[in-house]
C-alpha cells in the first residue's frame, strides 16, 4: 500500500525526479545531493521531506508531486513489512522505513512505502497509533523542515 496523511496539514509541492532512481505513488522521498528526489536510503543522512502523490520512473520528464507536512506532528497511515508486525506496545517507538526490494516503481517492499517494526537503526517514524499488526499510525520524527530542524539524534 502507501503511506496516506491521516490527520493534519499539508501541501502539494512539485520537485524534480531522478534519472536514476524512480520513485513511487505514496513512497516517502528525500533529496539528492543534486535537489532531485529519490526514495529514502534508510541511512543516518536521510532527510525526508514527504511522500511522492505518483509513480516516477528514471524516463518521466514531468514534475513529481510530493505531499509534505506543513505542520508539526502530521500523522499517516502506514503498511508494516513482512519482516515483523505491529502490537499495541509498539506505539511509541522509534522505527525505520523498509528499503527491501527492488529498485522499479512495481518492487514490493521497496521505494519507502512500508516501514519495518524490526529495524531501529534509522528512526524515522514515530509509531502513535496501533490500527492491525500489519497497519499503523505514526508521525515522520526525522525530516528536512525548518518546523523542526532535524539534529541527526533522534
Amino acid at each position: 500500500m502507501a503511506f496516506i496523511r491521516h490527520k493534519g496539514k499539508t501541501k502539494l509541492m512539485y520537485f524534480e525526479g531522478d534519472t536514476a532512481r524512480e520513485v513511487r505513488d505514496g513512497g516517502l522521498v528525500t533529496f539528492t545531493d543534486s535537489g532531485t528526489v529519490v526514495p529514502v536510503r534508510n541511512d543516518s543522512t536521510d532527510r525526508p521531506i514527504g511522500f511522492a502523490r505518483r509513480n516516477d520512473t528514471t524516463t518521466d520528464s514531468a514534475l513529481v508531486p510530493v505531499e509534505v507536512p506543513v505542520e508539526d506532528y502530521v500523522e499517516w497511515t502506514f503498511d508494516v513489512d513482512s519482516d515483523g508486525s505491529l502490537t499495541d506496545c509498539t506505539v511509541g517507538k522509534y522505527i525505520a522505513i523498509d528499503t527491501t526490494g527492488g529498485a522499479s516503481v512495481l518492487a514490493g517492499d521497496s521505494a519507502g512505502m512500508r516501514v519495518d517494526v524490526s529495524d531501529t537503526a534509522v528512526r524515522t517514524i514515530l509509531v502513535t497509533g496501533f490500527i492491525s499488526a500489519t497497519r499503523g499510525i505514526g508521525i515522520l520524527a526525522r525530516r528536512c523542515s525548518n518546523i523542526i530542524p532535524d539534529t541527526g539524534t533522534v
